[in-house]
């Protein structure tokens, strides 16, 4: 059995230090930057406009924390009745509140709700359509 190893390039210095390894900075990467704690985080896919007042719209991909606690004015994915919703939480006089841009749906006793997490980023493509063409067919596919 042949096995590959990963090979790590390494740069080899033989004499003076270039000036350019001052400005040398680490790939940039995605995770580090959306995702704080990766075994609490899940992508979800925005289904509807409704959000469209938050800045979230159709196919956006929502990057969920299941480890944050709500607070008024946090975007949430709430289960209600077996459905998964992605709404505001509002705090009111009276009690609490799911808004979207079309309802305020009034949280009681009586519903089956559980908050299951919270929005902590939202992603959506802006790749021209024309461009979605080749080997860029499925980037930006929101």
């Amino acid at each position: 059995m042949i096995r590959r190893s990963k090979h790590i390039p390494q740069q080899i210095i033989s004499g003076f230090k270039s000036p350019a390894d001052d400005y040398l900075e680490a790939r940039l990467d995605v995770n580090d930057l959306l995702v704080v704690d990766p075994h609490c985080t899940f992508y979800f896919k925005m289904d509807s406009d409704a959000m469209l007042g938050y800045h979230i719209p159709e196919n956006a991909v929502l990057i969920v924390d299941r480890s944050l606690s709500a607070i008024s004015g946090a975007v949430v994915i709430a289960a209600l009745h077996g459905e998964l919703l992605c709404r505001s939480l509002q705090k009111v006089d009276d009690g609490w509140e799911l808004v979207n841009d079309r309802e305020r749906l009034a949280v009681g006793s009586e519903l089956e709700l559980v908050l299951w997490g919270v929005v902590t980023a939202v992603c959506y493509g802006v790749l021209p359509q024309r461009l979605k063409v080749g080997r860029y067919k499925r980037v930006c596919t929101l």
